[in-house]
C-alpha cells in the first residue's frame, strides 16, 4: 500500500506506549485513526479527545465502516495481541495490509532520518533527552518515545518543519529490524527476551544485523564494554581509553569551548565513522544531535 492511499489506520492495541504515539502522529496528519485495546486507560482517552475511535470489546462487527475499506485502510498491530484475536484475524481475512508497529517505525525512517537508540536498557531515557534537545533547538523533530515525558505530557513530539524522527529502537522480537536509522545510540546488551531468542548469542548477534542497517552516511554510537561483534565487512570501531569525566575522546571527537565575558559553551564536535565506544550517559544523547555533525 502506497502512503498516498492510506486513509484511515486501525490499531489493534491501541492503548500501548509505542502504539499510541503513532496512532496520534496519523491524527496529526489529518488521517482517520480507530483502533481496539483491552481496557480503557489514559493513553485510549488521550487519543478518544484528540479525534481517534476507540472500543474495548474484541468484536469485528463493531468496527465503523471508516475502518473496513482494504484499499484505504492500513492495520497496525503489537506483537501483544494474540494471533486469534478475532479483529487480527477479520483483518487478515479479509485483504487487508497488516503491519507490526516496527515496520510502520521502519517506513518513518526511510522517509525521514532516523535517530535511533537501542539497548537492553536505558531507550526511553536516552531518546527522551535527545528529543528535547533536538525539539528546543532550530533542528527540531518528529519523536516516538516509549514513555510520558513530564514537561511536555506526551510520549509523541510532532514537527511540520523537521527531517529527523526519535525512535526508540526496539529488540523485542527483533522488531529493530525494520529500521534504516540514519543514526544509532547502542546503550546496552545485556542478554533479555530469551525466550525470543533463545541464547545469548542470538541475542547478540540481533544487535549486530541491526547495527549493519545503518545508512552508508550514518552514524553509530556505542557504549564502553559492549559484547557486540561489528557488523560483518564492516572495520570494528576504535577502543580508545577515556577517562570517567568524559574530558578525552577518541580521534572521531573533538572537545570545543568557546568563551565570552558572561559564559562558557563546552561542546564535543562528532566525526564520521564507524562507530566508538564513549562513557555513558554524558556523551550518547550529545552525540545525536544533528548540528553538532560535519555537514
Amino acid at each position: 500500500m502506497e502512503a498516498k492511499d492510506i486513509k484511515a489506520v486501525y490499531f489493534v492495541g491501541i492503548g500501548g506506549i509505542g502504539m499510541s504515539a503513532i496512532a496520534r502522529y496519523f491524527l496529526h496528519t489529518g488521517i482517520a485513526v480507530g483502533g481496539y485495546d483491552r481496557t480503557s486507560c489514559a493513553l485510549t482517552e488521550k487519543l478518544r479527545e484528540e479525534g481517534a475511535w476507540v472500543h474495548y470489546t474484541d468484536d469485528p462487527s463493531s468496527i465503523p465502516s471508516a475502518f473496513t475499506n482494504p484499499q484505504r485502510c492500513l492495520v497496525v498491530y503489537t506483537p501483544a495481541i494474540p494471533a486469534e484475536h478475532q479483529e487480527l484475524q477479520y483483518f487478515r481475512n479479509h485483504g487487508f495490509e497488516v503491519q507490526k508497529r516496527a515496520q510502520v517505525l521502519g517506513t518513518l525512517t526511510h522517509a525521514l532520518k532516523g535517530l535511533c537508540v537501542a539497548g537492553t536498557h536505558g531507550k526511553t531515557t536516552t531518546s527522551s533527552m535527545a528529543a528535547h534537545i533536538l525539539h528546543q533547538s532550530h533542528v527540531d523533530c518528529n519523536a516516538f518515545l516509549g514513555g510520558i515525558t513530564k514537561n511536555y505530557g506526551t510520549n509523541y513530539i510532532l514537527s511540520k518543519k523537521s527531517e529527523y524522527v526519535v525512535i526508540e529502537a526496539d529488540e523485542f522480537d527483533r522488531s529493530f529490524h525494520w529500521l534504516i536509522p540514519y543514526a544509532t545510540v547502542i546503550t546496552a546488551t545485556d542478554a533479555d527476551h530469551l525466550d525470543i531468542y533463545g541464547t545469548e548469542e542470538a541475542y547478540l548477534e540481533s544487535f549486530t544485523k541491526y547495527t549493519s542497517l545503518v545508512r552508508p552516511e550514518g552514524y553509530r554510537i556505542l557504549h564502553t564494554g559492549l559484547r557486540m561483534k561489528p557488523p560483518p565487512n564492516q572495520e570494528s570501531p576504535p577502543t580508545p581509553t577515556v577517562d570517567s569525566q568524559a574530558t578525552s575522546m577518541p580521534q572521531t571527537c573533538r572537545l570545543e569551548t568557546e568563551k565570552s565575558p558572561s559564559t562558557t559553551i563546552r561542546r564535543w564536535v562528532i566525526s564520521p565513522a564507524y562507530g566508538w565506544e564513549c562513557p555513558w550517559p554524558s556523551i550518547s544523547r550529545t552525540a545525536l544531535q544533528p548540528w553538532r555533525w560535519p555537514r
